[in-house]
């Protein structure tokens, strides 16, 4: 999986969570196939304030291999990801963590 696939994957789920019930995730609806729920199982392991952050949950990895991972490109230069504090390194490497077979190129 590339690099960008995979910081768009984390992007998507920071993002998600910070944005709350906003454009991104509202009324329960999906972005690129994860909801705010799978969001916010992966926001711990991407947050660029935490020095140790754990690796993703099972409901994190549960939530990426059923994302549209290729939908997630359309996010890869959005400014969300600084303005949102995720870690673009912990980002790509998320789908890795998860040993995910998927794969695409943005």
């Amino acid at each position: 999986m590339g690099g960008y696939a995979k910081l768009m994957i984390v992007t998507m789920v920071v993002a998600g969570l910070a944005l709350g019930s906003g454009p991104m995730v509202a009324n329960g609806q999906n972005v690129c196939g994860m909801n705010k729920e799978g969001f916010k199982a992966c926001q711990p392991s991407v947050t660029a304030g935490n020095p140790s952050p754990p690796p993703p949950s099972a409901s994190c990895c549960m939530a990426l291999d059923e994302a549209d991972l290729t939908c997630l490109c359309f996010f890869k230069n959005s400014k969300w990801m600084n303005d949102y504090g995720i870690d673009f390194n912990r980002a790509k490497n998320l789908p890795v963590q998860c040993n995910l077979a998927k794969s695409f190129n943005c």
